[in-house]
């Protein structure tokens, strides 16, 4: 593992930099995305940014990751360059390596698109799926046992009324986005909208009194909608950070992923949202990762990057970051999935736009 250094930030937050870490090429060795490489390989990095590349953006700027996103194209994040200009990556974590299972039976490519998960309190996994229109609730067995059509979901999570929590118009074609809830317990579920969104959102993430918080790749900040379905416009604007994708909330804390020409963590304070902090793992000319949702535990951040496929680890103590696991292409959100079934302590959940939804266990 690598530390953090801090350096300083342009609106005075505090800015932690790693070096970057590069994997080769797993997603083309197998377009299902089955083949799993060991967290220490190699992608080879950018030099010179390419033309019209993230990297060649001024800082902060998007490129069009939307464009980029819909193309499922590498290249407009500067991955189609390699040079040996690269900085150290970042070491594989310690201790013995992952071992990779499918969890559940394999879906289609792209079609069966997984894109967020969460687990309810009936000790079962929802897992949207962004292309069938439809949430799907898993038992430990990988067995499908409840289904609820929703529109290109996107994030998900339970909320403390006991309900589901959904983004929906995720999907490429949307071009807007509803708040949808359900109740993950009723014997035919039902989606009811919540509140009508403008944009099209991605990532969710409620807190513990009920305040629902969007991302999106299109809006300049974060969205908190509250229990009553209205737009906080006031916070809202105050979390004017860019573009994001993936969020998790911990106590009055959202972690919040963004991926432009670098590639941060962003740490906002539910109660001061203008006053977030930033944890960067990439800066130009390092080749940005496209960033995807994420997980927390007392111990460390669990972070996806679905354009280098890898899971780091950033270790919320110490500051140290590392590649947990790589070789999962299109990864687009972790769970840590300890307690659910047989699974053992420290174990994984991993969706992917590919499809299948991968077993990372630990032990």
């Amino acid at each position: 593992m690598q530390p953090l250094r801090p350096v300083i930030a342009a609106l005075g937050v505090a800015v932690v930099v790693v070096p970057t870490v590069a994997l080769t090429g797993a997603a083309s060795a197998d377009p299902l995305g089955s083949a799993v490489v060991g967290a220490a390989t190699s992608l080879g990095a950018v030099g010179a940014p390419a033309s019209g590349s993230v990297e060649a953006l001024p800082s902060g700027s998007h490129a069009g990751s939307v464009d980029a996103l819909d193309a499922g194209s590498d290249a407009a994040f500067g991955l189609g360059a390699s040079s040996d200009s690269a900085g150290a990556p970042i070491g594989a974590c310690e201790g013995p390596t992952p071992r990779v299972m499918t969890f559940g039976t394999t879906p289609p490519p792209v079609l069966g698109w997984t894109e967020n998960m969460a687990f309810d309190g009936e000790g079962r996994l929802w897992v949207s799926k962004t292309f069938l229109d439809r949430v799907d609730a898993y038992d430990d067995d990988g067995e499908v046992v409840a289904s609820v059509p929703v529109r290109a979901p996107g994030g998900i999570a339970p909320g403390p009324d006991g309900r589901m929590h959904v983004a929906a118009g995720t999907g490429y074609l949307a071009d807007r986005s509803d708040l949808v809830t359900f109740d993950p317990a009723a014997e035919r579920p039902e989606a009811r909208i919540e509140a009508r969104l403008e944009n099209r959102k991605n990532g969710l993430a409620v807190d513990s009194d009920g305040n629902r918080y969007l991302t999106s790749l299109e809006d300049t900040g974060l969205t908190r909608v509250g229990p009553d379905g209205e737009v906080d416009h006031d916070w809202s604007r105050a979390a004017t950070l860019g573009v994001s994708n993936g969020i998790a909330i911990e106590g009055d804390t959202a972690y919040v992923t963004q991926s432009t020409d670098r590639t941060v963590v962003h740490a906002v304070p539910l109660d001061r949202p203008g006053e977030w902090t930033t944890t960067e793992l990439t800066a130009p000319p390092t080749t940005p990762r496209g960033l995807d949702d994420l997980d927390i535990t007392a111990e460390a951040l669990f972070v996806t990057s679905w354009s280098s496929g890898e899971v780091y680890r950033i270790d919320r103590a110490s500051g140290e970051a590392c590649v947990l696991v790589g070789g999962i292409p299109r990864a687009t959100s972790v769970l840590v999935a300890d307690g659910f079934g047989d699974f053992g302590p420290g174990d994984l959940l991993v969706t992917s736009l590919h499809g299948p939804i991968r077993h990372v266990a630990l032990g």
